[in-house]
């Protein structure tokens, strides 16, 4: 199969050379990844913040990243608990429900990690305020390693290295990314470590030379991704499994032969490192096997249902189970009753989910956000969705010329394919649009924008010349308009004004006319 390298020359050809050469320029990445820092320094401090406790308060305030206040309320409670308690909670009163149900949540491990940093702050009689800022700011700098990864991960693929840096200043850019960086949720290191299994898959494709070292820490990693956030247990083996079945596609099976002498050399030629690797890989099966496997042994599932674990009346405390409780009691009624429903459209409902998505990607949107995005950036980014879209369909062929792009798409695809039928489910099962949000994408962005990139140029190529005359005006144009009204800070500043989206020192340094807030 031919390289993916082949951008770069179209580029070029197409009079964009100076394009190319300063997005190949190493400081464009370096400046790129200093810039999300610093960014991601103002939302860590600038965004209202949740005040919660680790004993069960967990009131909902309004304009904050999605459960920030539940993720806060756990890392407490684990900070406030013995080092000797260890991480597994046997004991916890129905009070703490409001947490979430702790005793059995796969997803815990990230609060007990980060409980440790935050323990010599609470004795320190640090005030809250600086415990959330210094969480939220550790997020920013894996988030920031993630963009890293994400570059390695693109050039791994084969791709040009101005895609490289394109994609990671696209990801840079992108709202949900950044705001969601400087947010304390697990979702930000179970991102960077999902990039970090794609990695070692797209080595593994790239050259099968150190097959079982890649496959060794592409599972390990993917593992550490379910361990921070058990959903990508899905997500981990499709990635997984699709780069071997291409490596032995390719190579045959002789590429995993002989194992235990594999394993033997690697030990005796690099034994500092590879004992780490195996240190890691034993933890982490041992939390896979304590969490998700005892779960799947006594409830059936790997998150079991608050209900399994606690009376119905004690898990009404939980927001989350209440919510979806009385949508689906309200939903079970209605029918009982004979109220007339809305019929189910399949094209409408696309629609909706297409637009939600899109929207809370590129623009900060809490539970309680009303406000609605201009008419003129919705068409820019509409427009741009469609010529990407477009692009890709006219371009799929350029697109699966190599074995890594054959599995870029097949991740991305089927990411994004289980995400709309779970939306859809979870839609027909509750009338509602829940966990209809653009943060579940991220995972797979990256995919995504290479993808588009590749598309658009390979589409802008197939193009008579006297039509790129006449569009390339309005095609700059249009990408300028997007770039410049869908970045981060400007989508953030543009529709959050009023008290409640800042913190009181925000209010206090920054000017009225980025809050909203006269002075």
């Amino acid at each position: 199969m031919a390289t993916t390298t082949a951008p770069g020359r179209r580029l070029r050809a197409l009079h964009a050379a100076p394009l190319v050469r300063v997005l190949e320029n190493p400081w464009t990445l370096r400046l790129t990844l200093v810039l999300f820092v610093l960014v991601g320094a103002v939302f860590s401090v600038a965004v209202h913040m949740p005040v919660v406790d680790g004993v069960g308060n967990v009131p909902y305030a309004g304009t904050i990243a999605p459960d920030e206040n539940r993720h806060i309320a756990n890392i407490l409670y684990y900070a406030g608990r013995s080092v000797w308690a260890g991480p597994v909670i046997t004991d916890a009163p129905a009070s703490l429900l409001q947490m979430g149900e702790i005793e059995r949540f796969p997803s815990y491990v990230y609060y007990y990690v980060m409980s440790f940093p935050v323990k010599p702050l609470l004795d320190l009689g640090a005030p809250y305020s600086v415990i959330v800022v210094a969480l939220r700011f550790a997020n920013v700098l894996i988030a920031a390693v993630g963009l890293v990864v994400v570059h390695r991960l693109v050039r791994t693929m084969g791709t040009a290295p101005w895609v490289a840096t394109l994609v990671v200043v696209l990801l840079a850019g992108t709202g949900r990314y950044e705001w969601q960086a400087a947010a304390v949720t697990y979702d930000t290191p179970a991102n960077t470590l999902f990039f970090l299994c794609l990695l070692f898959c797209a080595r593994l494709i790239r050259s099968s030379g150190h097959a079982y070292s890649d496959l060794f820490r592409a599972l390990v990693l993917g593992a550490l991704a379910i361990v921070v956030k058990y959903t990508f247990v899905p997500f981990v083996l499709v990635a997984v499994a699709v780069a071997v079945a291409l490596v032995l596609q390719r190579d045959g099976v002789r590429t995993f032969a002989h194992p235990v002498q594999r394993f033997r050399r690697v030990f005796a030629e690099h034994p500092v490192t590879s004992s780490l690797w195996a240190l890691l890989f034993v933890v982490t099966a041992a939390v896979l096997l304590e969490r998700i496997g005892g779960n799947l042994l006594v409830y059936g599932q790997f998150n079991p249902s608050c209900t399994k674990l606690h009376t119905h009346q004690e898990c009404l405390a939980f927001d989350i189970y209440r919510r979806n409780y009385w949508a689906a009691r309200a939903h079970d009624l209605g029918i009982v009753n004979a109220v007339p429903q809305t019929p189910f459209d399949l094209f409408e409902f696309v629609g909706s989910w297409i637009s939600a998505y899109f929207q809370s990607m590129f623009f900060y949107r809490g539970r309680n956000t009303v406000w609605q995005v201009s008419t003129v950036v919705q068409i820019a980014g509409a427009v741009t969705f469609v010529v990407a879209v477009v692009a890709t369909l006219l371009s799929f062929r350029s697109l699966v010329r190599t074995r890594a792009s054959v599995w870029g798409l097949f991740v991305a695809g089927s990411y994004v394919v289980a995400m709309f039928f779970f939306n859809l489910r979870t839609f027909i099962r509750l009338d509602n649009e829940y966990a209809f949000s653009g943060r579940y994408l991220l995972p797979v962005l990256p995919l995504i924008y290479v993808f588009a990139i590749i598309a658009g140029v390979a589409l802008w190529r197939t193009l008579p010349h006297w039509w790129r005359r006449v569009l390339v005006v309005p095609a700059v144009l249009l990408g300028v308009l997007t770039l410049v009204t869908y970045a981060g800070p400007i989508a953030f500043f543009t529709y959050a004004r009023g008290e409640g989206w800042y913190t009181p020192i925000a209010l206090h340094l920054l000017p009225s006319f980025l809050t909203g807030v006269a002075s």
